[in-house]
């Protein structure tokens, strides 16, 4: 399979939420119907916030690809999985496949709760080494500052193999958090968490959006920054680049009637 596959599911207000099957066996599902988030650079929740997703409605987002070989469920589509939490425990609980979730954080108090689940992976959006810039591009998220504090208090307490399942996503937009003086301040607060990995990004293009990626060379440059740092850095993968179904592109519709 050489293309991301996206479907809908509809639901009874008369829209649908989006999910997509990455050609690397990764199912990437919805948890709320719009997003509360207000990340500027996401087109998943311009639409504002509807409401969450049942148990049901996740499972049913499951269920619309019978055709395809799932080797693993993120839930890291429309919405925030923490604000919605009650449903992303039950889920993740009672599938069948590895679950893992993306966050950006709206309450850090949550983190240790989510991290003890019987997860497949957490992965907390940052973007950011500075308060100001992380709050400019999750303005809805807990301060920079709550959430290391809260991971400290987590570290100890996890075993190295949990450790592992940890990731903080930096996705890198031109001349915003690229600059030499935040990409420093991310890796100072990040050394503390040399087990977790970094997944350095490269946004999608969202239609009518101002946010723009910096060049290959100063991606590779931040790269290779973060790994002589002595992080475990990793570039993302290209499925999750494409234009259809990439990451942060997904959206709540209106169905036509």
């Amino acid at each position: 399979m050489t293309k991301n596959i996206v479907r809908q599911l509809k639901l009874p207000e008369g829209c649908s939420v989006e999910s997509v099957f990455y050609g690397s066996g990764t199912l990437c599902i919805s948890t709320q119907a719009g997003c509360h988030m207000a990340c500027p650079f996401c087109a998943s929740g311009r639409a504002g916030l509807m409401r969450n997703l049942s148990v049901q409605e996740l499972e049913a987002q499951v269920e619309l690809y019978p055709d395809i070989e799932i080797k693993r469920i993120t839930l890291s589509g429309i919405g925030e999985p923490l604000s919605n939490l009650e449903n992303v425990e039950h889920f993740i609980s009672e599938s069948k496949y590895p679950v893992s979730l993306t966050t950006s954080v709206p309450d850090a108090s949550l983190l240790k709760k989510i991290i003890k689940l019987k997860h497949n992976g957490v992965m907390l959006s940052l973007h950011a080494g500075s308060f100001e810039t992380h709050k400019k591009l999750i303005p809805k998220s807990d301060s920079l500052n709550l959430i290391f504090e809260a991971m400290t208090d987590i570290w100890g307490e996890i075993s190295g193999n949990r450790k592992r399942k940890i990731g903080f996503n930096y996705l890198l937009f031109d001349g915003i958090n690229d600059t030499d003086e935040e990409i420093s301040a991310f890796i100072g607060k990040m050394l503390q968490f040399k087990e977790a990995t970094v997944h350095l990004l490269l946004c999608n293009h969202v239609e009518r959006s101002r946010f723009r990626s910096p060049d290959i060379d100063l991606f590779q440059e931040i790269y290779e920054k973060m790994r002589d740092a002595g992080l475990n850095v990793r570039r993302a993968n290209n499925w999750r680049k494409e234009a259809e179904g990439g990451c942060g592109t997904l959206f709540l519709k209106t169905l036509q009637k």
